[in-house]
């Protein structure tokens, strides 16, 4: 698949949280495409993940769709669950 038969996927999290590490690990493995944003180091960012999270951090949260009204959104998700996200989307 090329990078235009994936959907627009956003990590939010931070260096330091091993989901975090894992889950883009993962997305790289599998070759797919994705935009991370640190939590810890943009505002934007950080004032994002809380939106999604009743103002808290869950780390990572990930973004499936139009990263601005996103169709899916995956907390602290397992690599079979962003797996079947990534398939549903």
């Amino acid at each position: 698949m090329d990078d235009a038969s994936y959907p627009s996927i956003v990590v939010l999290g931070r260096d330091t949280c091993e989901d975090t590490v894992r889950s883009r690990a993962h997305l790289a493995a599998l070759g797919i495409p994705h935009r991370y944003r640190n939590v810890e180091l943009e505002p934007e960012a950080d004032t994002l993940i809380r939106s999604y999270n009743d103002g808290e951090w869950k780390t990572p949260t990930i973004l499936i769709g139009d990263p601005t009204a996103p169709s899916i959104v995956l907390r602290e998700p397992s690599d079979d669950e962003l797996d079947a996200a990534i398939a549903r989307a």
